[in-house]
């Protein structure tokens, strides 16, 4: 799904691991769905660090 010198790595697995559905937008591989919606990679690291899964 992601490779490991992604720099989102850390945030896809901790959402994942919070019960999260985070998968690549297949359109544009610099986008992420998470529960549905797109977010950029900004996005979605700022998500984790809003749930607290992550320090900001």
């Amino acid at each position: 799904m992601i490779k490991d010198d992604d720099p989102n790595r850390e945030a896809v697995e901790a959402l994942m691991a919070a019960g999260y559905m985070v998968e690549r937008f297949e359109e544009d591989p610099g986008l992420w769905r998470v529960n549905g919606e797109v977010m950029t990679g900004a996005e979605l690291l700022g998500e984790a660090q809003r749930m607290g899964l992550m320090d900001g």
